[in-house]
Parts: structure tokens; sequence; C-alpha cells
């Protein structure tokens, strides 16, 4: 004698995963959701003390859900300076991620890319770090220097 399961129970058993995977893509599209993002402008400056207050700003404008970069800050290595990348010609832009996040980046040499990234912490709060690569110089050795930098909405 064998025993067979119900065509009843495999149906369930096979609906199942289908109704976890919907829950679960439920949670993570409202996780991500939080409060809405203000637009606007969005001002500060990076953490960096070896460079002055006036060249540490940062500066965004966020619109339809797109982060453009505005005023680029200065970054320090040694006793060199980055010049701009992001504003050089013009402006930069990116639209915002799913999970609140944007990355500008720049190739610098060959496989080196500068990066600016940016999260939105809070509705009117974007936390994030540049990374700027520098060239072997007199007053520097080559190699990669990495600030923070917060802005709030203006």
């Amino acid at each position: 004698m064998t025993l067979k399961r119900s065509k009843t129970f495999r149906r369930a058993a096979a609906l199942v995963p289908l109704a976890l995977l919907v829950l679960l893509t439920h949670w993570v599209v409202m996780a991500g959701a939080g409060t809405p993002i203000k637009t606007g402008k969005y001002a500060g400056k990076t953490t960096q003390a070896a460079v002055s207050d006036t060249f540490k700003r940062i500066q965004f404008t966020v619109k339809k859900g797109k982060v453009t970069i505005t005023l680029e800050p200065s970054v320090a290595r040694e006793s060199c300076v980055s010049t701009p990348v992001f504003t050089l010609d013009g402006t930069s832009s990116k639209k915002l991620g799913r999970s609140r996040a944007f990355t500008l980046t720049h190739t610098f040499l060959g496989n080196k890319i500068d990066k600016i990234h940016g999260k939105f912490v809070s509705s009117d709060e974007i936390q994030g770090y540049a990374i700027y690569h520098f060239s072997a110089q007199d007053l520097c050795s080559g190699g990669k220097s990495k600030v923070n930098f917060t802005a709030t909405h203006k």
C-alpha cells in the first residue's frame, strides 16, 4: 500500500514560497520608503581639518529624485589640494537609488575613480564621503584621500 499526498496539499505547499516572496518584497519597499525627501538646496561641509572652512563647503540640489552637486569641496593630501572634478564642466547629477543613496564618479587615471557618495539619513540630511586621488608631486605622495561630509536642507 502506498500513501499519496492530496493535490490540495501540493498546491498549498507550492503557494507558500510565493506568499513569502510577496511579503518580503512588500517589506523591502516599505522599509526604503521612509519619510519623503525634501527638494531644494542642501549645504554642508567636510570634516577635514587640513582645509579652511570656506573650502570644506559642499552643496547639492535635489529635484524630482535627482541629486546635482553645485559646489564641490577641496580635499587635501599632505600639502596638495584637489581641484574641482565634478563641477569642472558644469554640474554632475545622479538619480537617487531605492536605498535613498547616490554616487557621483569620475575616472582619475586608469582604474582609479574619484567618488562622492551620499545617503539621506533623514528627510532633510545627507551624510556621505568623498574620495579624491592624487598624482605623486613634489608636495605630496601619490594616493587617495577620503573625507566625510554632512549636508542639511536650507
